[in-house]
């Protein structure tokens, strides 16, 4: 509304269309807002712009500011409005973020790092190029002063047998040209500038020194080095002469930033030139160097494009696929970027945990390997049993090991074995096993069925107990650690190595599809009602493939692990179908004891704990000692245990007086010495250390070899850390519990 002037002076209001002076958006915004401001009166208004009437009274404004509206200003808009109307920030809100600017700085410190430790390259590099400015220098000097392009001319002259008037011509006009060129004023004040240099470096080295003249000498061989650096561009007119290294080795150790994940973007074509991310707080980084960083993609830009290109973005990174992690955050345009600090699995397994625990408990999980972020994975196999394949020599075995492992340690834990490979993987365990079946003979396979189907028994009897069990004890029909020792129903771990060799064996018997059927089925019926009453089955296979070990067997395993395959196909037979489709496969990993984990939650990489056969063996033997110590060695394990006594007994009682875990032979002797001062294990009177040495080793060969006569075992020396410090030969105590088998 404005003002007009009347006759009388006085001023009168004068209506003006604001309207016409708005833009269509301007108006429909206008229009919307007005619509809602009507919509939140006492009434509302129903029309087909705002659509249902709103009751809720709206707080009354001022009376002063009835019938006026306000102007939005630019800067009031937020992101999305400013979005919509095509409007950019005049100063990206990047600019202004202390924590892009750390990062920044850190880019820099990092390159700046990179150039230092080049800096002797650059220094031969300077070097050459300033020899090559010299030689081209002198070079271009020469020809200018004396006009040699006129000798090129001459030549061809003469190449056209034209007569010597000409060339004599040639000559002379080189000669006038030469002599006009050194008399011009540049080339004058070119010498005389240089002659004065010289004759000033001259006289400061001698008055001041070589220390002082070398500064001086700093412009000449910057001259020389422009010189070259021309010459060594025009050489090389595609770019490809630099004379700083790239920093994109550094760059890809180095922190990611904003500017360069914009930049990846970009070239991923996923960005145009206009647009940037928007950084969401600080980048983190956790204990093991890994970043993660989260920032907001622009209008119109959602995680999901940028998780299909994740192979391409993470080459304009730098990186491989393996380095990155892409994950959506609160919204489509939020993601999370995580970013590893070197390339997983690159290292050394990590010692499995259960190397050095003296006990465990097989329901706290088994502690099984860590994941490309370097987290930690336990599985829980009470209630799912395992599937293990892939091609040899790829740590399947070891693999397997690791659930072995935390069987072995768990005192309550009966351990099952069946290896149908027939080889010493595991004769560890049969110190500990309640059965063991090896090798793959029919009579071997036999006995397999017939230990499943005890198992098929013990299962129901089981579950008979925990039906007539109180419901207070059994919530959900599943085996407790109370209902375990309460009613003696320890935790069950069968373990099964190469089983398509037992099925191999039931097929080719006579009636061997029905038997096989049968097996198959017992098996299956074995991993899904077993589980809850406490039987894990462990079992591994080569190529499970449906004629060896046929799906209805798979398919009931939830938890299954692949070592490196040829092909996509043997991943997915051990896997699961569609496992590779959806970017899980096991093929050419090429990686000792990396694999594939395919479980309910998901499929993931892992790289599996290291245990290996000397760690392995150590740990069989603790698992002995902890079930002789509870009473539960039972079964194929118990029957092997040797009567204690003599000289086995006595140097039992020698490691536990020392606490040690090795002894060497005289170490023994002081020991036995101790107990048994009579026995003559002692140094005799003028005996020299080596003829003392001699007479104990030799009588503890022949005791221990007296001891063991019969029971098929022996006790070796080995290399031992004496008592001294020193290395010598002697006995393990590990060792010595194995034979005793106790």
């Amino acid at each position: 509304m404005s003002t007009t002037g009347t006759e009388h002076g006085e001023r009168e209001a004068e209506l003006v269309d604001l309207a016409a002076f708005q833009d269509p958006e301007t108006l429909l915004r206008l229009g919307e807002l007005s619509r809602t401001a009507v919509q939140q009166t006492e009434n509302g208004v129903a029309d087909v712009f705002t659509g249902t009437v709103r009751l809720d009274k709206a707080d009354e404004a001022p009376a002063a500011d009835a019938g006026m509206f306000e102007q939005l200003d630019e800067e009031e808009l937020d992101e999305d409005e400013r979005a919509s109307l095509g409007l950019r920030p005049i100063i990206p809100e990047t600019f202004l973020d202390p924590g892009v600017w750390r990062q920044r700085r850190a880019v820099w410190l990092n390159s700046a790092a990179f150039h230092a430790t080049h800096s002797p390259v650059y220094l031969w590099r300077f070097i050459k190029t300033s020899a090559i400015g010299a030689r081209v220098g002198a070079r271009d000097a020469w020809s200018y002063l004396f006009a040699t392009e006129y000798g090129e001319i001459a030549d061809k002259v003469r190449r056209t047998k034209a007569g010597p008037e000409h060339i004599a011509d040639l000559r002379a006009d080189r000669r006038k040209e030469a002599k006009a060129r050194r008399r011009e004023p540049v080339t004058v004040y070119a010498l005389t500038g240089c002659t004065s240099y010289a004759a000033a470096v001259v006289a400061l080295g001698q008055t001041w020194g070589l220390v002082l003249a070398f500064p001086a000498l700093i412009p000449f061989f910057g001259l020389l080095y422009v010189l070259g650096h021309r010459e060594l561009i025009r050489r090389a007119p595609d770019g490809t002469f630099a004379f700083l290294d790239s920093t994109a080795a550094a760059d890809h150790d180095g922190p990611v930033t904003d500017e360069r994940i914009t930049n990846a973007l970009r070239e991923i074509k996923l960005l145009t030139a206009e647009q940037e991310i928007k950084p969401v707080g600080l980048a983190t980084r956790d204990e093991l160097g890994n970043t993660t960083i989260e920032f907001k993609l622009p209008a119109n830009v959602i995680c999901k494009a940028l998780k299909n290109k994740a192979e391409q973005f993470a080459g304009a990174l730098g990186l491989s696929l393996e380095r990155i992690d892409i994950a959506e955050g609160e919204t489509p345009a939020d993601v999370i970027l995580w970013v590893s600090a070197r390339v997983p699995f690159a290292g050394d397994a990590p010692k499995s945990p259960l190397v050095d625990a003296e006990r465990w408990s097989i329901w706290d999980g088994v502690p099984f390997g860590s994941n490309r972020k370097g987290l930690r994975k336990t599985l829980q196999l009470l209630w799912s049993s395992m599937l293990f394949g892939g091609a040899q020599g790829y740590g399947k075995t070891s693999a397997m090991r690791v659930p072995a492992a935390a069987g072995a340690l768990d005192p309550q834990c009966r351990m099952l074995l069946a290896d149908f490979k027939g080889g010493a993987d595991w004769e560890e365990l049969e110190n500990i096993a309640h059965r063991v079946i090896i090798g793959a003979d029919p009579a071997s396979v036999d006995e397999f069925i017939e230990l499943v189907d005890e198992l098929i028994e013990e299962m129901d009897t089981r579950f008979a107990k925990i039906r007539r069990m109180p419901k207070a004890e059994r919530p959900d029909m599943r085996l407790t650690p109370a209902m375990a020792e309460a009613h003696g129903m320890p935790v069950l771990m069968f373990l099964i190595d190469e089983i398509q060799e037992a099925f191999g064996v039931v097929l080719a018997r006579k009636d061997g599809l029905k038997e096989f059927a049968a097996l198959v089925e017992k098996l299956a019926r074995l991993i899904r009602r077993g589980r809850a009453c406490g039987l894990i089955i462990v079992a591994a296979a080569q190529r499970p493939s449906a004629k060896s070990v046929p799906t209805d067997f798979r398919d009931v395993i939830l938890k299954r692990y692949s070592v490196h395959t040829v092909d996509d196909t043997s991943s997915d037979m051990i896997l699961g179908d569609g496992q590779a489709k959806r970017g899980h496969t096991a093929a050419g990993l090429g990686r000792i004891g990396v694999g594939i984990l395919a479980e309910e939650s998901g499929s993931e990489k892992l790289q599996v704990d290291l245990i290996t056969p000397q760690e392995f063996e150590r740990i069989c033997a603790r698992g002995r000692a902890l079930r002789i110590e509870a009473g539960t060695l039972t079964g194929y394990a118990a029957s092997g245990l040797l009567t204690v006594s003599g000289i086995l007994a006595q140097m039992r009682a020698a490691f536990e007086a020392a606490g040690v875990e090795e002894l060497g032979s005289t170490d023994i002797a002081r020991l036995l010495h101790e107990q048994d001062p009579a026995a003559d294990w002692g140094q005799r009177e003028g005996e020299s250390d080596k003829a003392w040495s001699s007479r104990v080793g030799a009588r503890l060969g022949r005791e221990i070899e007296e001891a063991l006569d019969g029971s098929g075992r022996t006790l070796e020396r080995v290399k031992v850390t004496t008592l001294a410090g020193t290395e010598g030969r002697g006995f393990r105590r590990t060792d010595l519990t194995l034979v005793l088998g106790a």
